[in-house]
């Protein structure tokens, strides 16, 4: 909660670069075009590598982004013993949702996706502030494997068998396999407003 004269401005959304360190233009690849989107919602954000998480009292929100089919830097990394005590809104894209969903006990599948797929919204992900409003909607996806979700974690929306959008049962933690920051940007939007009012 905001205390007395505080503005949305003095918080902040902080976003999670995954991409390897020695291929420095995957950062602008993947997470400059997040970090857009976050600025031009008036939000103030802040960009740092995985390996520099630090959570502050200022954070309201976590977006932990995607990187290219051939890095497989993170892939050696952990991500939840980072996130320990961390109950606020993530949002995890892509190569983000795998960390999140297989480090909580979720199957990594090879599986490459490539391009546009269409992303049906589940009965379950019709309700939830992310999802809300939204039936179908095409995704564009970028992937060497898909996570199947543990127990903790709920299918929002799915393409056939493969899970799009999941929430995490306890935690206000999303997990999604397309880039909402190519045709999708209302996602990050929404996920922006949801740490607001969190």
């Amino acid at each position: 909660m905001l205390s007395p004269g505080q503005n949305w401005t003095d918080r902040m959304i902080l976003i999670v670069d995954l991409t390897n360190p020695e291929i420095r233009i995957l950062s602008d690849q993947f997470v400059s075009p997040v970090y857009r989107i976050v600025h031009q919602c008036d939000q103030e954000t802040v960009a740092v590598r995985l390996e520099q998480i630090c959570i502050s009292q200022s954070c309201i929100g976590i977006i932990i982004c995607g990187t290219a089919l051939a890095d497989s830097w993170y892939m050696q990394q952990q991500l939840i013993p980072l996130l320990e005590g961390w109950k606020g809104p993530v949002l995890g894209i892509s190569t983000g949702m795998q960390m999140l969903l297989s480090e909580t006990g979720g199957e990594l599948q090879n599986y490459t996706g490539i391009g546009m797929t269409s992303v049906h919204v589940t009965d379950i992900g019709k309700k939830d502030p992310l999802m809300k409003g939204k039936e179908e909607f095409s995704g564009y996806v970028l992937h060497r494997y898909v996570t199947t979700p543990s127990p903790e974690w709920v299918p929002l929306a799915t393409s056939g068998p493969t899970v799009q959008v999941a929430g995490h049962c306890t935690y206000p933690w999303y997990g999604v396999l397309f880039y909402p920051e190519v045709r999708n940007e209302w996602m990050i939007k929404r996920f922006i407003a949801f740490a607001r009012g969190f």
